[in-house]
């Protein structure tokens, strides 16, 4: 069947690495805060769920162990905890894995999906895109009161949001007249946003690097 793999490559686009082997579908690599491991989902197991490695490929543990499908994990700025998007009775959601314990926590239990969390620099907030009757927000959550805010609401989808590294801007991507996604930024509390790449064709999922460039 269909496999894809995860690798690394240096900034200078050399010393490209293939860090997993096998069958099996592996995506959505995220590195944790002190670049100790990399989380990524895996259906080598069946069905898909979170997986970890080391750098190199080494030392590969499994997270979750679902008959639904966990994606798209995100590591708290601590490492003690991933979030991710879950599929559960047919719905996405996001929710919360404890590393230590392996115990999961339901962040979100509304009708539609809800995915693309990341953290705050902090800790203390997730952002994510979450989807309503006609498009999809992106919606801040604070973990410690379990309470959420919507930070952009527009006529047209917003989707992979991103904290600038001092927490004080916001990136994400939208969709554009033309139907095609395009990268805006705002402000941390989401007010202030603005087209940054708009293009002819498609940009999609901004990173921030360490020095708050795009």
């Amino acid at each position: 069947g269909d496999s894809a793999h995860i690798y690394s490559v240096g900034m200078d686009g050399g010393g490209l690495r293939r860090l997993t082997e096998g069958d099996a579908v592996d995506k959505a690599p995220d590195w944790s805060t002190d670049g100790a491991w990399i989380a990524f989902s895996s259906d080598r197991e069946g069905s898909f769920d979170l997986w970890r490695m080391r750098p190199d490929g080494s030392d590969v543990h499994r997270l979750t162990d679902h008959p639904g499908t966990e994606k798209l994990p995100a590591w708290s700025p601590d490492g003690r905890r991933i979030a991710f998007s879950g599929i559960r009775d047919g719905n996405t959601d996001v929710f919360l894995l404890d590393i230590e314990t392996g115990a999961e926590s339901r962040v979100t239990t509304q009708p539609f999906a809800d995915c693309y969390a990341t953290w705050s620099p902090d800790g203390r907030r997730l952002v994510y895109a979450a989807q309503n009757a006609t498009d999809f927000d992106i919606v801040s959550w604070d973990v410690q009161l379990a309470t959420g805010s919507t930070l952009v609401d527009t006529a047209v989808d917003e989707a992979f949001p991103a904290w600038s590294s001092d927490g004080t801007r916001l990136a994400y991507q939208y969709e554009t007249s033309r139907g095609t996604w395009a990268i805006a930024v705002a402000d941390g509390d989401g007010t202030n946003a603005a087209p940054l790449i708009e293009s002819v064709g498609w940009d999609t999922k901004p990173a921030w690097r360490p020095s708050t460039v795009v």
